[in-house]
């Protein structure tokens, strides 16, 4: 079935292809690591794929290994990586190598394997690696094989990706199912009713909870755990902090640490299931640890856990989107709370371009579309300024703030 998928949609998550075939013989380790099931084997396979059509490598010159099947279970360690290689390179007729491990995080000490390859064969080849969530980060990756990597996130479907796979053009129809699934790759191949698809996105959950979460961080109070993550998800996009989480649980009658409420949530963050985005004062940059909000990676994960319902989320929905389009095109992002406490959801920044972002899901009344522009009449500078609803009429440009369609949203990113 993978391979039929792979024919049928060969266009999908041609960005990330596209990136890292510019990285090819560049002497770094590529690293492709994001949630599961976002298709990262795809990615690697692909790409092997086209080195080989393309003549780059030879077939037999190709080590893949990958830890999700049972062909490669007896691969457990560095030194049974270095031996099969070993065994491997006796065979191999071409000088040039190519070697990719899928999920590498379920092999100890893979790194040793991977400096060992470095040192001894140099330019002569070539090393991809994927791997799931939490089991290193960054500042680890870096410790562990020295800042010679370059990091490729793959993202769940973007909207653009969605219709792709759906053969449809973009309408707001299109969109509004997107909202609710936001999509992963293998949703596809399912039934179309609520039930099966949200059944599949619950056992993804669980996986990453299980596996990449409680297991690899030894979490031993499990029951609040899942009861932390919940409530978190339920309340997703309010302005809150670890201390109010803490009281709301005591008034529930379990007592719990502030301090272990943010590591729970820390963990979240750490296996791509949540965002923190920090709150800012504009003129002091002063951050307030009372007023943060933590967005999801993937709404289907928030949908599938909790009561949903599009009508009572849409507006809350619309506002994770354009953070996720935002963070898609390497923004930072702040949310500034001004002086009248006022609110301006998205302060976005890139190589030294700012832009600010309010959304809304829909401008009809005097009062709401007051309420979304104040915040961003406010600001005296020259910088874009933008309101982002689903509005099919165009509001013009209003005190240098311009309206834009949600759909449209990549127009100015």
């Amino acid at each position: 079935m993978i391979q039929e998928i792979l024919n049928e949609h060969i266009v999908i998550r041609d960005f990330y292809i596209s990136r890292i075939k510019k990285y090819i013989w560049s002497p770094v380790i590529k690293v492709i690591i994001w949630q599961r099931r976002v298709w990262k084997s795809y990615i690697l396979k692909t790409v092997i794929q086209d080195l080989v059509h393309t003549r780059q490598f030879s077939s037999d010159s190709i080590f893949y290994i990958n830890k999700e099947l049972p062909l490669f279970d007896h691969i457990k360690t560095y030194d049974d990586l270095k031996s099969s290689f070993t065994l491997f390179k006796k065979t191999a007729k071409h000088k040039k190598i190519f070697v990719g491990i899928d999920e590498v995080q379920e092999i100890s000490w893979w790194e040793r394997f991977v400096n060992w390859l470095l040192a001894e064969y140099g330019d002569a080849i070539e090393i991809f690696i994927t791997w799931s969530n939490s089991f290193l980060l960054s500042w680890e990756l870096a410790t562990y094989i020295s800042w010679r990597y370059v990091e490729f996130y793959v993202w769940p479907l973007d909207f653009e990706e969605f219709c792709l796979f759906k053969k449809q053009k973009k309408t707001e129809k299109i969109f509004l199912e997107y909202l609710k699934y936001w999509w992963l790759p293998w949703i596809f191949r399912m039934e179309r009713s609520d039930e099966t698809i949200f059944n599949y996105l619950k056992w993804v959950y669980n996986t990453i909870i299980l596996k990449d979460i409680v297991q690899h961080n030894a979490v031993k109070n499990t029951n609040f755990f899942e009861e932390l993550y919940k409530y978190t998800l339920s309340n997703i996009w309010n302005i809150f902090s670890a201390k109010s989480i803490t009281d709301y649980l005591q008034s529930q009658k379990t007592k719990i640490h502030t301090d272990s409420v943010i590591n729970y949530l820390k963990y979240a963050q750490d296996a791509f299931l949540l965002h923190k985005v920090y709150s800012v004062e504009p003129d002091t940059k002063k951050y307030f640890e009372i007023y943060n909000k933590y967005y999801v990676w993937d709404v289907w994960l928030r949908n599938s856990l909790v009561w949903f319902d599009l009508k009572k989320d849409i507006g809350k929905l619309l506002e994770n989107y354009v953070f996720l389009e935002l963070k898609r095109c390497w923004y930072t992002l702040k949310i500034w709370r001004l002086k009248s406490w006022k609110e301006i959801d998205f302060i976005a920044e890139k190589n030294w371009k700012i832009q600010y972002f309010q959304v809304c899901y829909l401008l009809w009344w005097e009062d709401t579309i007051q309420r979304e522009y104040a915040p961003l009449q406010e600001i005296r500078d020259n910088r874009p300024k933008y309101v982002v609803s689903m509005n099919d009429i165009d509001f013009g440009v209003s005190e240098g703030i311009k309206h834009i369609h949600v759909m449209n949203l990549s127009e100015v990113l």
